[in-house]
């Protein structure tokens, strides 16, 4: 009886040891077709292997998922066949609900043990290359995110990046939420700065991240909706210091101001009794004819100073000064505190310096070099600063920055060798800027001209994806030296000052010194016909 139970007992742990499943939350991959497709989580087990994910896109839209995809193994090459789908019917159009984002699983063969890595594919669709069978292993120091989205199933996707990442052109972290709830467990070397925010927000063309320190320990946050302010709190002491510093300045500066100008808004005192009455009159116009009509009466009001009343422009008066004091204040934290939040608020002050008349480019750049030059060696924040620094020199009179990058062959390319002895255009670019391309492309008929009388082009494309531009240019027929500045690695863009855009067009001389700025077609060749 005894040596039964031994073997029944042994059976029953080796059934159970067969049972058990491994799962993995956010598993790494290499990289995806499309941000509109993600996986959040594999689950792997002796008998399947379940991927369950979202897909994102604006209500309205359809999504569509074959029932033909599967997992193909890196190691052995093995195909893993699709046993069943749940929450998305497959092989239709299934259209976005208002919370722009559609869950769902897919249960798929047992995976080969020597498969790490396993592509998702679907022929002629969807790709998400490399998905890792493996746990992370973590390096640096854990910091955990998490919270909770109140009144607002539309915030379905949180995005986390760095602070000032353009997600255009460059990675970033994807966090569902679900249940109202979303965690991410960060991991970095060092300090740095990071936002997140509402990816359905940037969707619609206007968001406001939440900005924080990720280190050692957690940062909690309640989203409401884009009206109402996140609320966060944290036990990093970096967050809590820059929290109090926050909160001090909105109490004396921001606040106060807020609450007047809602004061005044309530009592009908913002505008004039004319604007006030065409304001109304265009909220009720049904044709392009009266809103137009509406809008040039609004436009010769402004023109002769009768748009707001007297008490609104004493205190329009009234907040000027106080966003001086406020200024004045952000810059003497940033000089007598040489912490990475005071580096933070310089960084802040250079992209809002039309909030202040008197403050310059060399106020910061003086607070810069005096506290926090060589301080932060290889921070981002820093890395940004620097570059900045060197953008205030790229001006008509001055020399152009000069830089590497590949071409689509991977070929190294440096602008002042390609560009020497020569009249050249520096054209900044990006395959999703429209206006960009109009603009580069009116420069063809001038290259031909001009091509063998001592002038050229170097095209740079600012791009996510090498595919895009190979794309573009060969849709758009650019003729010159086309070179790629994929995922913002040469920081190319901060440094020419265009950091926020798509591109920029700079008009160099024979000794390399800027002719102008951004240039029509017209006016470069003006300038050819004087300088060449």
């Amino acid at each position: 009886m005894k040596k039964s139970f031994v073997i029944i007992t042994l059976l029953v742990c080796l059934l159970m040891s067969c049972s058990q499943t491994k799962v993995i939350d956010y598993p790494a991959i290499e990289q995806r077709s499309s941000d509109a497709l993600e996986f959040y989580q594999v689950e792997m087990s002796d008998t399947a292997l379940i991927l369950r994910g979202n897909v994102y896109n604006s209500p309205g839209y359809w999504v569509k998922m074959a029932s033909s995809v599967f997992l193909q193994g890196r190691a052995t090459g093995n195909t893993y066949r699709l046993v069943r789908a749940e929450g998305i019917e497959l092989d239709k159009e299934v259209f976005m609900p208002e919370t722009y984002t559609q869950p769902f699983s897919l249960q798929f063969e047992a995976v080969d043990a020597k498969d790490k890595l396993v592509d998702f594919i679907e022929p002629g669709g969807w790709r998400v290359d490399g998905i890792s069978l493996e746990e992370k292993k973590p390096k640096g120091m854990l910091c955990r995110i998490e919270g909770e989205v109140v009144d607002n199933p539309v915030y379905s996707r949180l995005v986390l990046v760095p602070e000032g990442t353009d997600t255009r052109v460059n990675d970033w972290i994807s966090i569902p939420v679900r249940d109202g709830k979303f965690f991410y467990d960060l991991y970095v070397e060092k300090p740095a700065y990071y936002e997140l925010y509402s990816w359905t927000d940037q969707m619609s063309g206007a968001w406001m991240p939440v900005t924080f320190f990720a280190d050692k320990g957690s940062v909690n946050f309640t989203l409401y909706h884009l009206d109402k302010p996140a609320e966060w709190d944290s036990d990093i002491a970096l967050n809590q210091e820059y929290k109090r510093f926050k909160q001090e300045a909105n109490e004396k500066y921001i606040a106060p101001m807020r609450q007047e100008e809602a004061a005044l808004e309530a009592a009908g005192k913002v505008y004039t009794p004319e604007m006030a009455e065409l304001k109304n009159q265009y909220d009720a116009a049904t044709t392009r004819e009266e809103i137009n009509a509406i809008l040039a009466k609004a436009e010769k009001l402004s023109e002769e100073g009768k748009e707001y009343t007297d008490e609104y422009l004493a205190f329009q008066e009234r907040a000027a000064k106080v966003t001086e004091d406020h200024v004045a204040y952000i810059m003497a934290y940033a000089e007598s505190n040489p912490t990475l939040i005071g580096l933070a608020q310089l960084k802040e002050l250079t992209m809002r310096m039309r909030m202040s008349k008197k403050l310059t480019t060399k106020d910061i750049i003086d607070v810069y070099n005096k506290v926090y030059a060589n301080r932060f060696p290889d921070d981002a924040i820093d890395s940004y600063m620097q570059n900045w620094v060197l953008s205030q020199n790229v001006k008509v009179g001055d020399s152009f920055m000069d830089f590497s990058a590949p071409d689509a062959k991977g070929e190294m390319h440096t602008l002042s060798e390609e560009i020497k002895g020569k009249v050249a255009l520096i054209d900044l670019w990006a395959s999703w800027c429209g206006p960009c391309r109009r603009k580069s492309m009116s420069m063809i008929p001038l290259y031909e001209s001009y091509k063998d009388k001592g002038f050229t082009i170097v095209g740079v494309a600012r791009e996510h994806r090498q595919k895009d531009m190979e794309i573009a240019v060969e849709k758009d027929g650019y003729p010159w030296l086309c070179l790629l500045e994929l995922n913002d690695a040469g920081k190319i863009w901060d440094k020419y000052g265009v950091g926020n855009g798509g591109g920029a067009i700079f008009m160099v001389d024979k000794e390399g010194k800027i002719l102008a700025i951004n240039p029509s077609a017209e006016e470069v060749e003006t300038l050819l016909k004087k300088v060449l």
